[in-house]
Formats: C-alpha cells, sequence, structure tokens
C-alpha cells in the first residue's frame, strides 16, 4: 500500500485548478477572430483555428503539469509533506496524551515521582517540563529547516509558472504574427487578382 501525502495531493489539485484559469483566460475565439478575421476559412474555418489553438494549450498545460510533478519528484516533495504530516499528528498525539495524563490520578503520580531519588531542589516536574523543552525546540528547529526548504521549492515553483506562463504567451503573439503577416498575404493575393 503506497502512502500519499493529503497536502501533496493538495498541491497537485491547486497546480491543475491555476493551469486550468489561466488556460480559461484566453480567449480563443477572440483570438482567431482578430487574428484571422473573413480570412479564416482559407485555414479551414474558424473552427479548424480554434481546434488547433485549443490542442496546443492543452499540450501546453500538460507539459507544465509534468514539468512540475518531474520537479516534485526530484525534490522529494512529498516525502517532506509526509515527515510534516508525520510529526504533526506526533504532535496531536502528544497533546492527546498530556490530556489524558492530566485527567488521571495526579496524586498516585507525585507518590511514585516522590520515590526518585532527586538531586536537591529539582521537582519531577522541573525534569518533565526540560525533557519536553529540548524535544520541542529540537522539533522547532527541524521543522523551520524543513519550513525554509519548502518556501525556496514553492519561490522555484513560482518562478517555473511565470516561465511557462511567459513561454505561453510568446508563443500566442507568434501565431498572432504569423496571423497577421497572413492576412497580409491573402490582401496582397486578393489585389492582384
Amino acid at each position: 500500500m503506497t502512502i500519499t501525502s493529503v497536502r501533496y495531493q493538495q498541491l497537485l489539485k491547486g497546480i491543475e485548478k491555476v493551469l486550468s484559469e489561466s488556460r480559461n483566460r484566453i480567449d480563443i475565439s477572440a483570438t482567431v477572430t482578430e487574428g484571422y478575421g473573413d480570412d479564416a476559412s482559407i485555414f479551414g474555418g474558424e473552427d479548424m483555428l480554434k481546434t488547433v489553438m485549443e490542442g496546443m494549450l492543452d499540450r501546453v498545460s500538460e507539459t507544465v503539469s509534468e514539468d512540475m510533478k518531474k520537479y516534485f519528484q526530484s525534490q522529494n516533495v512529498e516525502g517532506d509533506l509526509l515527515r510534516i504530516e508525520g510529526l504533526l499528528r506526533k504532535f496531536e498525539e502528544v497533546e492527546e496524551a498530556e490530556r489524558a495524563i492530566n485527567h488521571e490520578d495526579r496524586d498516585s503520580a507525585k507518590t511514585s515521582l516522590g520515590k526518585v531519588h532527586l538531586p536537591n531542589g529539582v521537582k519531577p516536574n522541573d525534569l518533565v517540563q526540560q525533557t519536553a523543552y529540548n524535544i520541542m525546540k529540537e522539533e522547532k528547529e527541524r521543522l523551520q529547516k524543513v519550513a525554509e526548504e519548502l518556501e525556496k521549492d514553492v519561490l522555484e515553483l513560482e518562478t517555473l509558472a511565470s516561465e511557462k506562463e511567459r513561454n505561453l504567451q510568446r508563443k500566442i503573439m507568434k501565431v498572432e504574427e504569423v496571423s497577421k503577416d497572413l492576412d497580409y498575404t491573402a490582401d496582397n493575393c486578393a489585389t492582384f487578382t
């Protein structure tokens, strides 16, 4: 059985949503109309051009999605998120155990701890607090390092997404340039006939 990170799955869904919303912001019909106008019929009609552009946008979205997944795999993002989720579960378990201890008979615990020979001035509760403090401090430092690594990964992903979006915009601009060139050529052909 493969264990998957809930947060990793949410991250993947979020990326798919962003890509989908980015793609939906492009008005293909308006782009085709603006770029080709009445000359769209030369290229199989407006529907054909829309289909071609939709296919191109789909491939770009798929490529970006796959590249991001490969990057996540290379950086072991899911593993890091699984470890974080495990730590969170452990913290919840510790908190629950502490609550359970607080509800137990405190007198019997004090009696048992009173039998332990401790240095003068040191109470059993002091040892428990110090140990808990040290554990929490170590975990906090470790989690801060993991959080910093994840922040770096997020920045890299944002940069990658921006780059992919700029590439997509450049490709759309190239299509529009070709469309204008074709319009110009079509107008010249119409002038000579």
